[in-house]
């Protein structure tokens, strides 16, 4: 009984680290992937087409802050070293069976609006990775919780 007991163990244990959603992990999680987006992020990395563009978007007085609530609204901040502040506000959500993260946005100063979606490759309590392609050339983003 005891060796059916920890046969039985291991097997959950491989069927939990073998069931993660997203291809960088994590493989289990105890947070709802909801509540693993909800919060403040700040760019760690950006890759386009593979190559490091980090340095485009982030330093040299450049300050991007995402903010996902709980209830489904979003908020991007973008500080200049000039002082120019642009703010994008809207909503986000789930997609594509939370494979994916759908952002509707749009400047409060203006009347356009965007739906951009971003598969995410990672979904940790401090880490979010996503990418998206536009046919041409992908852009693969790393947050890191702020």
């Amino acid at each position: 009984m005891k060796k059916l007991s920890i046969l039985f163990a291991a097997f959950a244990v491989l069927f939990l680290v073998s069931c993660g959603k997203y291809e960088d992990g994590p493989g289990f999680s105890l947070r709802s992937k909801s509540s693993r987006i909800a919060g403040s992020w700040t760019i760690d990395k950006k890759l386009e087409n593979g190559v490091d563009v980090t340095s485009e978007w982030v330093g040299n007085g450049i300050d991007h802050t995402y903010e996902f609530t709980k209830d489904g609204a979003y908020k991007s901040t973008t500080t200049y070293g000039s002082g120019i502040v642009n703010v994008e506000e809207g909503s986000w959500e789930l997609t594509n069976n939370d494979e994916d993260l759908t952002v509707i946005y749009s400047n409060p100063s203006s009347t356009w609006t965007d739906t951009l979606t971003y598969k995410i490759l990672r979904l940790t309590n401090s880490e979010m990775w996503y990418s998206r392609s536009n046919g041409t050339e992908t852009l693969e983003t790393h947050l890191k919780a702020k």
